[in-house]
């Protein structure tokens, strides 16, 4: 009897073993984008991270109270335009903030002045991962250079240039993004 007892709490023991190894992990995805570049990175990330194991949705942000206890992960990303995080972000945040402030959230920042040519530029833009999570406890953060559309206007291209040091075209570093996308899931394992 005692080694059917013994044989049986092994089995009991080493399933549920297996069951906490193989449970899935849901990750939310939330962006705010303004051109489209930012999507385009959010739907590169969820590509990274869908496998077996891991369940990805993906939502663009609004101001609106969602139900957030299904996901172990939140990833929050947002386009920067005049320095400032997407507005839509910034009210997500903000109306589901006691929630957030419960769940691992990893945060990036799109924007074009992480390729600036003046220090000073990229050194701001490393402080746009906080400014996106607006008082949150966040566990990993980045910055990631975007697409700089040209504003059809060479004068206005030019002024870019002069004063933001930021030239047009596609920066986004993709073997960035998917190390970084990496690094997440290792960090919450």
């Amino acid at each position: 009897m005692k080694t059917y007892i013994l044989t049986l709490s092994f089995i009991l023991f080493m399933s549920s073993l297996s069951f906490s190894q193989n449970k899935t992990k849901n990750i939310l995805i939330t962006y705010g984008s303004f051109s489209g570049s930012t999507k385009e990175i959010v739907d590169s990330i969820k590509t990274y991270l869908t496998n077996n194991s891991t369940s990805v949705d993906i939502f663009s942000a609004e101001k609106t109270k969602i139900e957030l206890s299904k996901y172990d992960i939140i990833i929050i990303g947002s386009a920067i335009h005049g320095n400032a995080p997407h507005p839509k972000i910034l009210g997500f945040i903000d109306v589901n903030r006691a929630e957030l402030n419960s769940k691992k959230i990893a945060v990036f920042a799109v924007c074009g002045t992480i390729t600036s040519t003046r220090k000073s530029k990229r050194d701001n833009a490393l402080t746009y991962p906080d400014k996106i999570s607006h008082g949150l406890t966040v566990y990993s953060k980045e910055v990631f250079a975007g697409k700089m559309p040209s504003s059809g206007k060479k004068f206005d291209d030019f002024m870019a240039k002069l004063f933001l040091g930021i030239e047009t075209g596609d920066f986004r570093d993709w073997a960035k993004i998917k190390g970084w996308t990496r690094e997440i899931t290792r960090e919450t394992n």
